[in-house]
């Protein structure tokens, strides 16, 4: 069985675009989260917005944003950060020995143009008048229907990348970037290619989309960033959105030898577990199996700020005995299917830099765990990464140093 290392990391997150800016943001206590603007100040207060980015611009086939919506934006902006970081340019994989595995969230149908039509087609009482309708649907965006399908932003990444093994699109809730990464894990250690792009994106930050999110985890009220997200705080008073995409090179340690790629980080394994209320507690154990009853060095926690949702992460995380415990949400909020995958974006560079972020936030921690306050250095050998759904559903990541 072969040992599969990260040799390339790219970001697209509120507080930064690549991995450096990401990090120094993150250890320098800074915050993605701002105010939400109409309409969607109705729905969230405070909201975690990549601003100022535009994925068309990390393409080599420009014509290839003709069919980029905002989540494929995103992802493919962190694919092609992560190739470069892994030196796939200079040194490529043979591109059938490359594929390319992505998480995604669910695309809102009810695009701009067709809301527009549906405006349009209104008579005076209000009602669609569907002759109109028709009318105005014949001006709608020629591609939009490829807009709307999950697997044509991993198709693009294949494509630009050079990628010819397989392509794998996951669609589901807040663990799918894991289990992306799970996946990606299992075909690089059975020999079935030699490296996979891997990761997660997504872009909820619709009105519906808000208000659809809002129904799974209670969103905070408040309205300074500051405040919105509290993990573990006792004074903690729920969810913050957010969008974002983490892409990574894993490769074979083998493969990333011949390359002269450096390694970030060995993925030691990924474990799951069914929606039950110690599915995060059963998650990690199983992720630690190999590790023979030690505590990790450092957890990069779910910590979305929920009420609820906190207290059974902290009362696995107590049966755990972990050194160091941080979360990421006060800085880029809750990234919903990418919130995985940003989680161990950032355990990769706690492994290289040796620094541990702190929680930012956190100020009357609940439980009395070894929670990061402030920057915690030291030389780490072991990060371990939750993301958890609503339903308790959970999913865990073990990483070491190579």
């Amino acid at each position: 069985m072969r040992r599969v290392v990260i040799t390339g990391v790219g970001v697209v997150s509120p507080v930064g675009i690549g991995a450096e800016a990401f990090w120094r943001a993150l250890v320098g206590r800074q915050t993605g989260l701002r105010a939400a603007a109409a309409p969607l100040d109705g729905c969230a207060p405070v909201i975690g917005t990549v601003e100022n980015f535009s994925g068309a611009s990390y393409l080599r086939n420009e014509r290839q944003a003709r069919v980029l919506n905002r989540s494929f934006e995103l992802l493919v902006g962190a694919g092609a950060l992560a190739a470069a970081d892994a030196g796939l340019a200079a040194a490529p994989v043979p591109p059938h020995r490359l594929g390319v595995i992505v998480g995604m969230g669910p695309i809102d149908q009810y695009t701009p143009d067709l809301r527009e039509a549906v405006r349009q087609s209104l008579d005076a009482d209000g009602k669609v008048d569907l002759a109109a309708f028709v009318a105005a649907a014949r001006h709608l965006y020629p591609l939009r229907r490829l807009r709307l399908l999950p697997n044509v932003g991993p198709a693009v990444l294949s494509i630009e990348h050079h990628a010819m093994g397989p392509s794998l699109t996951l669609v589901g809730g807040h663990t799918s970037g894991l289990q992306a990464i799970a996946d990606g894990l299992a075909m690089v250690r059975d020999g079935r290619v030699d490296a996979v792009l891997c990761g997660a994106a997504d872009s909820r930050l619709t009105a519906l989309d808000l208000r659809m999110f809002g129904q799974l985890c209670p969103l905070s009220p408040a309205r300074h960033p500051d405040s919105a997200c509290r993990p573990f705080d006792r004074r903690r008073d729920g969810v913050v959105p957010g969008e974002g995409a983490a892409m990574f090179v894993l490769e074979a340690e083998d493969s990333a030898r011949a390359r002269r790629a450096d390694a970030y980080a060995e993925i030691v394994d990924c474990a799951f577990a069914a929606p039950t209320e110690g599915g995060c507690a059963e998650s990690m154990r199983q992720a630690m199996s190999s590790r023979h009853g030690l505590p990790p060095d450092v957890v990069i926690a779910h910590g979305d700020g929920g009420v609820q949702s906190d207290r059974l992460e902290a009362a696995a995380l107590d049966l755990l005995s972990p050194a160091c415990i941080t979360s990421l949400q006060p800085a880029i909020g809750h990234t919903m299917s990418a919130c995985g995958a940003l989680n161990l974006a950032a355990a990769c560079l706690v492994l290289s830099d040796g620094v541990v972020p702190p929680i930012r936030s956190l100020e009357l921690p609940e439980t009395p765990l070894p929670f990061a306050l402030d920057e915690v250095r030291g030389s780490f050998s072991t990060v371990l990464v939750n993301a958890i759904d609503p339903d308790s559903a959970a999913s865990s990541a073990l990483l070491a140093r190579p």
